[in-house]
């Protein structure tokens, strides 16, 4: 999967559809027959927490302190997401591949899984998360990069 290269200049200049945040639109897929149905949202949720679990494990080999240093995720907040008892949000799975540092292709892959696929030329928040993992930003500047583009995360 190829992105553009995400600039301060694309971010003042391009046309984004949205703020990447809010989607209004819904999908609806209408199979024909022998075709298969596209994953639920549950069983894309489910393989979602399933590759953090193995993301978290291969990184931080579960330690959650070094998580919040890198993620500003807590201890508390990041069982929820695991246990699936919390829904792991756009702006939380960001922090999460921005702060461990993931590759373009592995952070796409979880956003797809997320519900929507990462779309920095049309969506505005997926842009700052792009240029930030091109980057290789650390939380902090994701977080002072959001706040300048006037993007709320939490």
């Amino acid at each position: 999967m190829m992105f553009p290269k995400i600039t301060k200049d694309f971010l003042r200049t391009n046309n984004f559809k949205s703020d990447g945040l809010h989607f209004d639109e819904e999908i609806y897929f209408r199979p024909r027959q022998g075709v298969k149905l596209p994953p639920t949202a549950a069983e894309n949720n489910a393989k979602l927490r399933k590759k953090i679990i193995d993301i978290f494990t291969e990184h931080y080999k579960n330690n959650f302190v070094k998580l919040e240093n890198n993620c500003a995720i807590n201890e508390n907040t990041m069982r929820k997401y695991l246990k699936g008892t919390r829904k792991i949000t756009r702006e939380a799975l960001s922090k999460f591949c921005v702060g461990t540092k993931l590759n373009l292709e592995q952070s796409a892959e979880l956003f797809t899984l997320q519900g929507h696929s990462l779309e920095p030329e049309t969506q505005y928040f997926d842009a700052l998360v792009v240029m930030a993992l091109q980057d290789g930003d650390s939380i902090e500047i994701f977080y002072e990069t959001c706040e300048e583009y006037n993007i709320k995360i939490f």
